[in-house]
């Protein structure tokens, strides 16, 4: 990895001198670009798969015999999720909000908010203002 004189490296894919992230430091090997990290991690995965080929093989028969003994267990699997989604409430809109705000905070774009809120009919509340306006029917 080629280095320069403000800790810049050299990026393997591109080529391109990148300053490498404090957390990785050393270990960096490509620069920000998103094609750069793209080959980055395909090129770690290839790697990965070459130390271990046979992490994903060897279950296929097993899988296979354990699905002849269960072979309803994909459609109930299915069939009890769709359930539990159809019990799942819809979610209601929600039409209130509370801020509590204290009042020594009212200067400039709140104020103007609470003008604008007086204006459209929204209610609000100052907590030690003494404001109130109970008008709820917003449709801003």
């Amino acid at each position: 990895m080629e280095k320069t004189k403000g800790q810049q490296k050299r990026c393997v894919y591109c080529g391109r001198y990148f300053k490498p992230d404090k957390r990785v430091g050393e270990r960096q090997k490509a620069c920000k670009d998103r094609e750069c990290q793209a080959k980055r991690k395909k090129d770690g995965q290839r790697k990965w798969l070459e130390t271990d080929p046979e992490y994903f093989g060897g279950r296929y028969d097993y899988v296979k015999q354990w699905r002849k003994k269960h072979p309803d267990y994909q459609r109930r699997w299915r069939a009890k999720r769709r359930e539990i989604q159809e019990e799942i409430p819809p979610a209601k809109p929600i039409r209130t909000i509370r801020l509590v705000i204290p009042a020594e905070w009212f200067k400039g774009e709140i104020q103007d908010e609470i003008r604008l809120k007086r204006q459209c009919g929204c209610g609000f509340f100052v907590a030690g203002g003494g404001m109130r306006d109970t008008r709820s029917d917003c449709r801003t």
